[in-house]
């Protein structure tokens, strides 16, 4: 792990030199480096995004497919991979950006830990961004700040209602981690959801939105079974209320 981090400890030792000898402050040198992280992220996530809206938009063909050949998964592997070819779209696409700031996440708490020019640094009212952010020595305002923006963040991209659970819950389980990291972690966090929140709402004025999933919104393939009950239900219906003739009476 150790190997694989070392490009990145050491590029964001020298840019958070760089940026210190020009605003002569490390909390002001990590939010420039943030900053700088998402720049280089934004032309792939905004891929990753007109991915994602194109995938909401072709799940109820995806749907019919999975119904049509779910007796046969070779069929429907090939099935799938020619339909994801012809409307240009990635399953796969929205992890990578994720995958891209797991090592720089890492590599960033490294970097706050072990760089020993921010041992002391102050920021704003953080005395040490080395160590966990206690204000008055109780209050963890950038933990705070961190849940809120995350909060945000999550509920800017929920499209389907049954995630609203685990839309709640995950920024939750992030102040839970995050009580104890150090406070220059908590800075790079919350300035990345704050860039995320704006992000989102610029690309949401340009088209890119993710597409809302209504409860009540139905796949074609349930649409249709719904209305072939709903035939078969009338049929029985007038045939069991058809009157029956009588029969003539003999004299």
């Amino acid at each position: 792990m150790n190997q694989i981090l070392a490009p990145f400890i050491n590029l964001f030792y020298i840019i958070l030199e760089f940026f210190y000898k020009y605003v002569n402050n490390y909390g002001v040198s990590i939010v420039l480096l943030t900053l700088s992280v998402r720049l280089v992220l934004l032309p792939l996530t905004i891929s990753q995004t007109r991915n994602m809206i194109q995938m909401q938009r072709i799940q109820p063909k995806l749907k019919e497919l999975q119904e049509k050949y779910k007796d046969n998964k070779e069929k429907l592997q090939t099935e799938l991979m020619a339909f994801y070819k012809e409307h240009n779209v990635n399953p796969l696409a929205g992890c990578f950006p994720l995958l891209l700031q797991l090592p720089i996440f890492f590599a960033l708490y490294r970097v706050l830990i072990d760089y020993p020019n921010l041992k002391g640094a102050s920021f704003l009212w953080i005395g040490d961004l080395s160590k966990p952010d206690i204000l008055f020595g109780w209050l963890p305002i950038m933990l705070i700040l961190m849940v809120g923006t995350s909060l945000l963040t999550s509920l800017q991209t929920m499209t389907d209602p049954k995630q609203r659970i685990l839309t709640f819950a995950m920024p939750l389980l992030f102040g839970f981690i995050g009580f104890r990291l150090p406070a220059g972690i908590l800075l790079y966090w919350n300035v990345t959801n704050i860039w995320s929140i704006l992000q989102q709402y610029i690309m949401a004025k340009f088209g890119l939105k993710p597409i809302k999933i209504d409860k009540t919104s139905k796949t074609e393939i349930e649409a249709k079974k719904e209305t072939v009950t709903e035939i078969e239900g009338t049929d029985k219906i007038k045939t069991t209320n058809k009157p029956r003739r009588r029969g003539k009476k003999r004299g």
